[in-house]
């Protein structure tokens, strides 16, 4: 179906907070504009509804939102614990103002958005930025002499800058009951577990490279962070499967073994000086590779407290779709990565697919609570679980994250006309919050594996992974996940409709250099 699959995460955003300022189902008197969309501009807290309040993308403020503020929010369900016991109203009961976002719901309402998206997992980057890459933030390990599918990593280390395989972390783990370990099983998060993309059993003993049969690359502003999910992977970080090396402060890529980070090398991209958009080189290179994750700087992440001060992450995301949409007029005719721009010329034309994904919920407020939260029983490592599996027992799942979808087979179309497509869309009932209209990050990489007939990731055999519990797959595996979003292919490919930007891309490529910055990662937590 599609040639390739661009993985853009931004940061720390609910439905409700994001598109606020579009609710239809509102007594608050918002715009109102998005019909089908299950978003609000209210708030329950401290015993009363509250009108949310108005503020900048760029805020400055960061509502917390660490494992123990999840469980303070949802509040055995209720939803009404964002506040945190302060008095309302407060800043988690807010939404971002129309125009600051006015590119995304331009991208919403062309082309695909998701009423119920949810992350996979309760807590924030590090953990889910995991389950975006490698289906899971438990060191589930090939072969391992322990299984530990059973304890998560639940928070962010104390320093956003220090994770992955060459860093002894001051992790925390979780385990099915909701205890916390400060202890964990392994010393650090570097474990040889698979991923989308790599497999511990798939290496290549020549060259270090352990990639499945997809093509990868992964977009980052700086190596070592909590949003760089590959430094976790010893296959990737390091060349080779030897997860001892980790807390040893071997940095990625640069071990002393006869593969020498090769896998590393190959396929992680980190920002610098002279180009602070290497996604948008590629593209216009007509370098892009099959499987792409893009993680934006802070400059233009969406976190309230952005470096930049300036609303740039709708711009950020819009400059990418355009990229890809344009991509046949810009590298004259050298690729068509939309599909329907230019020549239908075979090795020119390599649809792809833009998948635009919020990390977390950023400790904002949302409405909808999770549709399932399996919680375990028992002692020890003798756990039982309540849900229909044992998957993600004690951590799964969180909250509504925006997630939209650009692709030239996404959207509505009637007669002649295209419009934009709403995965669960409700009318005068919200919410319509089941089969297939619920997603998670693991319908990202089911999506992907289908696409490229990748393997599943679990390596232990037991389906500890989200890829496998995607929950659009349905009880019988029958519904591809994030196939609702694909009705138009194949015989009703539409054009391409760039969205409206006040910034050039050459904005993103200088940013650096005018701006007198350097790159850094997304936030701080």
């Amino acid at each position: 179906m599609f040639s390739h699959i661009i993985i853009v995460v931004q940061e720390n955003r609910t439905p409700d907070n994001l598109f606020g300022a579009h609710a239809p189902n509102s007594p608050c008197g918002t715009l109102g504009d998005f019909p089908g969309a299950d978003i609000v501009s209210t708030g329950v807290g401290n015993g009363t509804n509250n009108c949310n309040a108005v503020y900048p993308l760029i805020a400055g403020f960061d509502p917390n939102h660490q494992n123990a503020d999840w469980v303070k929010d949802y509040d055995g369900g209720n939803m009404d614990g964002f506040c945190d016991g302060g008095s309302a109203p407060c800043q988690p009961y807010s939404f971002v103002r129309s125009p600051d976002v006015a590119a995304y719901f331009a991208i919403a309402t062309t082309y695909g958005f998701a009423n119920y998206m949810f992350q996979t997992n309760q807590g924030p980057s590090l953990e889910a930025h995991q389950f975006l890459f490698t289906g899971t933030s438990a060191p589930v390990a090939v072969n391992g002499s322990n299984d530990y599918y059973w304890y998560f990593v639940k928070d962010n280390p104390a320093s956003a800058t220090s994770s992955g395989c060459p860093i002894n972390t001051d992790l925390t783990w979780i385990d099915p009951l909701g205890h916390t370990y400060a202890n964990p099983p392994l010393n650090s998060e570097c474990y040889a577990h698979d991923s989308l993309v790599t497999g511990a059993t798939y290496c290549n003993s020549q060259t270090g490279i352990c990639d499945k049969s997809a093509t990868w690359r992964y977009y980052t502003p700086s190596a070592g962070s909590i949003w760089d999910a590959p430094d976790a992977i010893p296959e990737v970080c390091y060349g080779i499967n030897d997860a001892t090396r980790g807390g040893n402060n071997i940095a990625c890529g640069t071990t002393n073994s006869i593969n020498n980070g090769a896998e590393w090398n190959a396929h992680m991209r980190i920002s610098e000086t002279l180009d602070s958009a290497p996604i948008l080189t590629d593209i216009a290179n007509c370098q892009l590779q099959q499987i792409s994750w893009v993680i934006p700087d802070s400059a233009w992440s969406d976190h309230p407290e952005s470096s930049g001060g300036l609303p740039l992450g709708p711009v950020w995301v819009s400059e990418i779709v355009n990229a890809v949409g344009q991509s046949y007029a810009n590298s004259n005719g050298a690729c068509d990565y939309w599909g329907t721009s230019g020549s239908q010329t075979s090795g020119v034309v390599q649809p792809t697919a833009i998948l635009v994904v919020w990390d977390d919920w950023g400790g904002f407020y949302d409405h909808i609570p999770p549709f399932s939260i399996p919680q375990g029983s028992g002692t020890a490592n003798n756990w039982g679980c309540n849900g229909p599996s044992e998957w993600g027992c004690g951590y799964a799942y969180g909250f509504r994250v925006p997630f939209l979808v650009v692709s030239e087979y996404t959207g509505t179309k009637s007669g002649s006309t295209y419009t934009g497509y709403i995965s669960g869309a409700c009318g005068s009932s919200c919410s319509n919050n089941k089969f297939p209209y619920q997603h998670d990050f693991g319908s990202i990489l089911a999506f992907a594996e289908f696409n490229f007939g990748l393997p599943t990731i679990d390596p232990s055999g037991k389906n500890r992974d989200a890829d496998y519990n995607a929950p659009d797959w349905g009880s019988l595996r029958n519904n591809t996940p994030l196939s609702d979003f694909f009705s138009l292919y194949p015989s009703n490919a539409r054009p391409f409709v760039p969205i409206s930007v006040n910034y050039p891309q050459s904005y993103f490529h200088n940013y650096y250099q005018n701006n007198n910055a350097s790159p850094m990662g997304p936030d701080t937590d």
